[in-house]
């Protein structure tokens, strides 16, 4: 299983027309076993936070990244 970070994005315009993605919020995700299972979950947590009933209602796109799991040192204690 692995951990991901999926960022919701919106597109905006600034005032000289130039266009960006704005932040809007990014989903820990841990123990998913693949990219479509992880963006799945944060889509469902996304939508309920914002009280959405479509998470393209508010963001334009979202990116999924894969988490570095932090190693234990050895013989540090759990």
């Amino acid at each position: 299983m692995r951990n991901y970070a999926v960022t919701f994005y919106r597109h905006l315009t600034n005032s000289t027309g130039k266009r960006f993605r704005s932040n809007l919020t990014t989903v820990q995700v841990n123990d998913c076993a693949n990219r479509r299972e992880a963006c799945e979950s944060a889509v469902r947590r996304f939508e309920s936070a914002w009280a959405l009933n479509g998470w393209r209602n508010l963001a334009h796109e979202c990116e999924v990244r894969e988490r570095e799991t932090p190693q234990r040192k050895k013989g540090a204690a759990a």
